[in-house]
């Protein structure tokens, strides 16, 4: 009898997978053409098999009956086994015990293969079936570890056996032994949510047989590339899909509410319904509908009409032909006060309907508006426009296709019609005028019966590769409608063509070509407008030749300054291709709805929020593609850009960086939408001030807060910037000095930022008003994709953001974050698939970067959590044992998708002596899968440039050692030479020759943290900073002015970390101290500030003075007025000892006999520096007036940061014997170090003393004696990771030198 078997107990199969499982980034499918010798079975279900079943998520059965045993079947065996997987299952997974892999590597290097008989009549063809191999003791701590490798194949048919060849496809960790498999794993269609049912046998080993052509070679059944499923079109993000129409709108099974079927319409070729007495002629004369009528079309209007009114109590209803022809109406314009319909919601027009504006374009059309009824529908009454409803009007591609081919395979279901024309768009990395890979193809038949998708054959072979990966697919869209809109021919287009023969002085990643600059200017199509308290409804609707450019409102679509009057109008499911300015304009209206559009070849801006105050919207699954910027693309140096100006060529100076989709403001919803080309995808400009009516309006747009910003992909757009991302939070927009020009920075404009803020400043009398700490709010960005951009994935320039579910193929850069408070959680980063790039020529892939991510250089913070890098940082030879063998590591010097030599998966930037690090960046759960370098301090002025500040005081939390691989809580610093023994605190610490950095073991000690403050001693000095001295990269002298180390002898000998005139001091504190000396001698007066320091982590700071000298100490808070409730400065105390000072509420100082002064340093509340007595906050201590916390931090994911506050600070004034020499002390200190150990002690660390001849036996600063470090990381993780990435490094980076 069959028997079922279903693992009950979980636990008890060391976790498995139940991670979730990544799914390979090189997919290899069945071949036909391998060949070998049975070596044996694991599983035949005849019992002969070498592995026992475990467990599993779904349901085993075996000893059933072979389903088909005709001749023609590869699979003749009596019984197979029958595995049905769980549906609640993402990633169901069957394990088989097994002792018969002796050494795995046979199977990694292909010497050894799997195969297995697999049938269904269920599972759709291309479903991918996986084996692991694993280490079953090794699995309990999760995701990667324990999983030596993986193997891959896909099915090819349905209801007849198939024998799958399983190719290896990578190691998730690589640090377990080929001679550890104690597990095999089966996974059947992982990352979905399926119950298929499939028949196995014959799961084999073969040893591949290279020397005999004449062994048996097993039957395998040939298998074409895997299909794409939209379910499995992602790794880590989920894209939303549209709402999906009902059967009866789909199919027109039964329409109802035909505004063309009503009774008493008087038909428009009826003499009779005019007052004349004759039907209107095409003659260019205007015709008024009757008044208090309703007329219909039923038939095509010779000639062209001049302008048609609408009167307010009259209707235009636009109907079906009744032999099904194409109603064609041509006019001049139309002024439409009361109604124009054709259809209704619940009556789409199925007939087609052709509406042509004619107009010719005037001289002066972009500085004197004419009339919004000249080419075009002017809208003061109510537009009702319902064409035949296609699902889906976009989706992307299953498969890839090549040149030649004809069949596109969709990911979804679609009910495109034959004659109909659609875009498959580009998967290149340029997408321009001068040069792009997109396609409009005309469909010949959709064959929707299958792999669950639609097969669209279309009459003419594509010309370019489009692909079709696991990271990323190409889109395409539906152009055509039941109902057209369209400017007439002989006077919309150009007059001056794009010859496309320009080229620019500056060369993008070795390609000269660019737009022409003064082309394409006198587009001049049709468009249509909602204004003056009309009402807009509009679906299936195709919009050609429309838009005129440099026209101010004159746009394709344009809801236009209806405030909240037009709730709930929409522009839907419809079309807008070649289209001269824009795509649909929201222009000071809100709570409208713009979805599931198809926008293609567009000059300007396309879904366009436009004056900075529309709000409430809804911009959802909608497509870009092939979006043209006017002028000259906006480019650049380091972090800036030229102005662009408002002028007659350039209406709208922002469009020099056209894109898909312009947010001017975040508070709409922006959803499931996708961008191919443009300047960037998604443009999020700054806006301190509303723009064009509305310039006047007390609201800041940059302060807004967001709605839903969700499930949003862009690609092969930032060209022609190396700032640009896909998604672009940057550039600001305002009015020059003149108050009417406008002028736009592309670039980085620190003078104005985007700080959304819960509370409306604006309303309060000031919109420059500062947003308190508890009122700050996040933009959040989820489920976010960015692909093929030679440039970066997503840039902010500014604005607090948390980017939840990103993923980013093929780019440059996965992100660049120049804002204090950015999280990034749950991130997916392959910055090389190994699909070959699509670039024009002279472009080479190794020209633009592989990076995963860069950290910034001041004034940061940045926590990255539960995130992958894959295939990034170049495959340097001089690093390629440190942390991975793969000889696919990383990126190499390939044209087709190499990338630069410089690449890294995480970077520091380290040019600035100005410009410098306090405690910035923290990480935790991070992993890398097949990586080149890992680390580099980047200084762009080359690694021989002498060492700077911010390349000495790098630092990062890794909270819980995935960077490291310390699997604990690990601090990492510089490893830069010229630091000294200031990050080499004990001999555990690990020297990374690639950035270099040092590793730093947080729990080796109980206090262990990182610190930082500014010491300032000479205002003359220092405000020199950045203007002849410690400059940003310019090479001007920084040379050292003194010196700080740790405490105690074991630092005697080292000169310790270089203090300059930029006087910022970071490092790792919980030690016995720092000891700071000025090569000038003792300064007479010291102001500390932007103090950044844990309470639980002491800060000892030691200064040498002259014996004698005596000292006023003072803590002084900022903005604070004193009150018997709060106390606004604090005269520090001196206490006998500095024990005494390590214990203290930090505001005591100590002096030895030797003019030692020791105090400890605190971050203390900004506003305040008692209740009204001192205290020593922590970061849950309520702020002043229990308003938000005393002291800051940015907390996400696990990690914790603080966050220094501008303006407390703390004042030394020393009474200095002798007197003062400038800003020193007269007479000389004495060469002291405090003393650390006890007798019989030795110092072995920068916070720990053990026993002469016992090391065992060890004390810490304040007494406390050693405690056995735990691996247990010093924040609890607070999400499961969703994937299931690698980490850990083959062979662990070198040690220091004791």
């Amino acid at each position: 009898m069959p028997i079922s078997r279903r693992f009950l107990t979980v636990i008890a199969c060391n976790t498995l997978l139940l991670f979730a499982t990544v799914l390979t980034h090189n997919r290899v499918t069945a071949q036909s053409s391998s060949s070998g010798t049975k070596e044996f079975s694991f599983e035949d279900f005849e019992g002969n098999g070498q592995a026992k079943y475990c467990c599993s998520s779904g349901d085993l059965t075996d000893e059933v009956s072979n389903p088909n045993t005709s001749g023609s079947s590869i699979n003749q065996s009596p019984h197979c086994g029958t595995y049905k997987r769980s549906e609640n299952n993402q990633y169901d997974w069957l394990s088989y015990r097994t002792s018969s892999i002796t050494d795995a590597s046979t199977y990694t290097n292909g010497q050894s293969l799997f195969y297995m008989d697999i049938f269904t009549s269920t599972a759709p063809i291309g479903t991918e079936i996986q084996i692991t191999l694993q280490d079953g003791t090794e699995t309990s701590r999760g995701w990667p570890y324990g999983r030596h490798s993986r193997y891959t194949a896909t099915t090819s048919t349905l209801n007849e056996w198939e024998r799958l060849y399983f190719t290896f496809s990578y190691r998730p960790d690589p640090n377990i032994l080929d001679v550890s498999i104690t597990e095999l794993i089966i996974q059947f269609a992982p990352n979905s949510l399926t119950s298929d049912l499939y028949y196995m046998d014959n799961l084999d080993s073969y040893v591949k047989d290279t020397t005999s052509p004449t062994m048996p070679i097993p039957t395998v059944s040939p298998t074409p590339q895997p299909i794409i499923r939209s379910k499995s079109s992602s790794e880590v993000i989920v894209i939303p899909d549209p709402p999906v129409p009902s059967d009866d709108d789909l199919r027109v099974v039964v329409r109802s509410d035909c505004p063309h079927w009503q009774q008493e319409l008087l038909d428009w070729h009826d003499p009779s319904t005019w007052e004349s007495g004759e039907v209107p002629l095409g003659e260019g004369e205007d015709v008024m509908i009757p008044l208090n009528s309703k007329v219909v079309v039923k038939r095509s209007i010779d000639g062209i009409l001049g302008l048609v009114t609408i009167p307010t109590s009259s209707e235009l209803i636009l109907g079906e032909d009744i032999n099904n022809q194409q109603i064609e109406i041509n006019t001049t314009g139309m002024d439409v006060r009361g109604v124009l319909r054709a259809g209704s919601e619940t009556c789409r027009l199925q007939s087609p309907l052709s509406i042509t504006l004619h107009g010719m374009r005037p001289l002066d059309a972009s500085t004197v508006p004419q009339a919004v009824t000249y080419k075009g529908i002017g809208v003061s009454g109510k537009l009702e426009l319902h064409g035949k409803r296609y699902y889906r009007t976009w989706t992307r591609l299953a498969r890839t296709v090549h040149p030649g081919d004809n069949k596109l395979l969709l990911q979804h279901s679609v009910n495109w019609e034959k004659g109909q024309e659609i875009v498959l768009v580009t998967t290149a990395l340029k997408d321009s005028r001068d040069w792009h890979q997109n396609e409009v193809l005309i469909v010949e038949s959709v064959d929707n019966d299958g792999f669950g998708g639609s097969v669209v054959k279309v009459t003419s072979g594509v010309v370019h590769t489009h692909i079709a990966n696991m990271g990323y697919q190409a889109e395409v869209g539906l152009l055509s409608r039941s109902i057209l809109i369209n400017g007439a021919e002989a006077d919309s287009e150009a007059t001056d063509p794009d010859p496309g023969t320009c080229t620019t002085n500056r060369k993008n990643y070795g390609n000269y070509g660019t737009p022409c600059p003064n082309k394409e200017l006198t587009g001049y199509g049709g468009h249509i407008i909602i204004y003056n308290g009309g009402l807009g409804y509009v679906e299936g609707v195709e919009l050609y030749r429309m838009g005129q450019t440099n026209v101010l409102g004159r746009y394709p679509m344009h809801f236009h300054v209806l405030g909240d009057g037009c709730t709930g109008c929409y522009f839907r499911d419809s079309s807008i291709h070649h289209s001269f300015y824009r795509c649909i304009s929201i222009h000071g209206t809100h709570n409208t709805l713009v979805s599931e559009n198809v926008a293609y070849d567009v000059i300007g801006y396309c879904y366009y929020l436009e004056d900075g105050v529309e709000e409430n919207n809804t911009i959802s699954f909608n497509l870009s593609a092939l979006i043209h910027f006017l002028g000259t693309a906006a480019t650049g140096t380091a972090q800036t850009t030229s102005l662009a100006y408002q002028s007659p060529s350039l209406t709208l100076p922002a469009d020099v960086t056209a894109s898909g989709y312009y947010i001017t403001n975040v508070h709409n919803n922006i959803i499931g939408n996708a961008a191919s080309g443009g300047w960037a995808g998604f443009a999020f400009p700054v806006l301190h001030s509303p723009l064009g009516p509305h310039k006047n309006l007390n609201m800041r747009p940059s302060s807004r807060t967001a709605l839903t910003i969700d499930g949003n992909t862009a690609h092969s757009s930032g060209w022609w910037w190396y700032h640009t991302g896909t998604f672009y939070s940057g550039g600001a927009l305002y009015y020059d000095t003149d108050g009417t020009t406008l002028v736009y920075n592309a670039g980085r404009d620190t003078s104005r930022t985007r700080q959304p803020c819960l509370k409306d400043m604006c309303a309060t009398g000031n919109c420059n008003g500062y947003c308190q700490p508890q009122d700050r709010a996040w933009i959040r960005m989820t489920n976010t994709k960015a692909f093929l951009s030679p440039s970066v994935g997503l840039n902010s320039w500014s604005g607090r953001m948390e980017l939840l579910g990103y993923e980013a193929h093929d780019v440059g850069l996965s992100v660049e974050s120049l804002e204090s408070g950015f999280w990034i959680d749950d991130m997916l980063v392959v910055c090389r698939t190994g699909a070959d790039w699509a670039m024009p020529p002279g472009s080479s892939a190794t020209l633009a970067k592989g990076d995963g991510f860069f950290w910034y250089d001041t004034n940061q913070e940045h926590i990255i959590t539960n995130s992958t890098f894959r295939n990034c940082g170049y495959r340097y030879s001089a690093f390629g044992d440190h942390y991975d063998h793969s000889p696919s590591r990383g990126c190499g010097n390939s044209v087709q998708n190499g990338c630069r030599s410089g690449s890294t998966v995480f970077g520091f930037l380290t040019h600035s002596d100005q410009f410098t690090p306090e405690i910035m960046q923290g990480t935790r759960l991070i992993h890398f899968q097949d990586c080149g370098r890992r680390f580099r301090l980047y200084n762009y002025r080359g690694d021989d440039d002498p060492t700077t500040v911010s390349g000495r005081g790098q630092n990062w939390i890794d909270v819980d050692g995935s960077v490291s691989g310390f699997k604990e809580p690990t601090i990492i610093g510089s490893g830069l030479e010229d630091a000294g023994l200031w990050w080499t605190v004990d001999d555990e610490v690990t020297h990374d020759p690639q950035g270099p950095l040092k590793f730093i073991k947080q729990n080796s000690g109980p206090f262990r943290g990182l610190g930082h403050i500014r010491f300032l001693w000479d205002d003359t000095l220092h405000n020199q900073v950045g203007n002849g001295k410690c400059g940003n990269g310019d090479g001007s002298p920084c040379p050292p002015l003194g010196y700080i180390k740790h405490f105690g002898p074991m630092f005697a000998s080292d000169h310790g970390l270089p203090v300059t005139a930029n006087p910022d001091i970071v490092g790792p504190v919980g030690g016995y101290g720092w000891l700071l000396k000025l090569n000038g001698g003792a300064p007479h007066t010291v102001r500390i500030e932007l103090t950044e320091v844990l309470s639980t982590t002491p800060l000892v700071l030691g200064v040498a003075y002259p014996l004698g000298t005596s000292f006023t100490i003072t803590a002084h808070a900022a903005y604070c007025s004193p009150s018997s409730y709060y106390t606004c400065k604090e005269i520090f105390h001196e206490v006998p000892s500095m024990s005494n000072v390590r214990e203290s509420l930090g505001n005591a100082y100590h002096v030895d006999s030797n003019g030692m002064l020791t105090l400890r340093i605190i971050q203390s509340p900004k506003t305040y520096t008692g209740s009204p007595e001192w205290i020593m906050p922590d970061l849950n201590t309520i702020g002043k007036w229990g308003k938000g916390y005393a002291i800051g931090s940015f907390s996400r994911g696990g990690v914790t940061l603080p966050t220094m506050g501008y303006g407390p600070y703390l004042e030394i004034r020393a009474n200095c014997p002798g007197g003062n020499d400038g800003v020193f002390c007269a007479a000389i200190p004495q060469d002291v170090s405090p003393q650390v150990c006890e007798d019989g002690y030795e110092q072995v660390a920068y916070d720990k003393c053990c026993q002469v001849g016992d090391s065992s036996v060890c004390v810490f600063p304040g007494g406390i004696e050693e405690i056995s470090p735990t691996k247990t990381p010093a924040q609890s993780p607070t999400k499961t990771p969703t994937q299931s990435p690698t980490n850990t490094p083959t062979q662990s980076p070198t040690k220091t030198p004791a």
